[in-house]
């Protein structure tokens, strides 16, 4: 029996993080949403540009005990899996067969916007990363193809998001650890 084009066969309940680890591979970029392989936007040069060099300036400035990891999934519940552009995770977590890292191990979590993201990473993936308890939030907006970060701290009272800063041509910041990295050019 043939399946049907674009359609991900799967077992009775859909997919789960347990498929993610064991490899699942539908051919293309995708994030698990209850228990659905869903395609991932297409990344511009301009967002891939500044999503590598950003981890690598990152990278430079880690402390030993975190790791700096791009386009991996959480697990945020055993049917749904984002995946940030780049994240800042325990580095006991970062072993070197994982696809798919516990909530609990992800301090920092960055989305790159883009046209056919906007929507998602301004207003739902705050929201999934918040009720995670995920520690810090990023979005990175373009304003002339520089890159602008919108920083966030999780409000534990609230469950949500609290705006802490906004960083043009400079990120310095102490969250969630030391850093200054030179914005303007990033992308470029």
């Amino acid at each position: 029996m043939t399946a049907e084009p674009h359609r991900i066969e799967t077992a009775p309940g859909g997919l789960t993080v347990a498929d993610i680890r064991a490899g699942f591979d539908p051919g293309f970029r995708f994030e698990l949403e209850d228990g659905v392989a869903v395609m991932m936007a297409s990344a511009t040069r301009w967002q891939n540009r500044v999503r590598r060099h950003l981890a690598i300036a990152m990278e430079q400035a880690c402390p030993r005990e975190l790791s700096v990891e791009m386009e991996q999934a959480i697990e945020i519940s055993e049917d749904f899996a984002p995946v940030p552009d780049i994240l800042v995770i325990d580095v006991a977590a970062a072993l070197p067969d994982a696809n798919v890292y516990p909530r609990s191990t992800v301090h920092l979590a960055v989305e790159i916007v883009s046209p056919g993201t906007r929507r998602k990473d301004r207003m739902i993936r705050p929201m999934d990363y918040a009720r995670a308890g995920i520690p810090y939030f990023w979005r990175i907006e373009s304003e002339d193809f520089e890159p602008v970060i919108y920083t966030f701290q999780l409000d534990e009272t609230t469950g949500q998001y609290s705006p802490t800063d906004v960083h043009r041509k400079l990120l310095r910041t102490t969250q969630p650890f030391a850093m200054e990295i030179q914005l303007l050019g990033l992308g470029g």
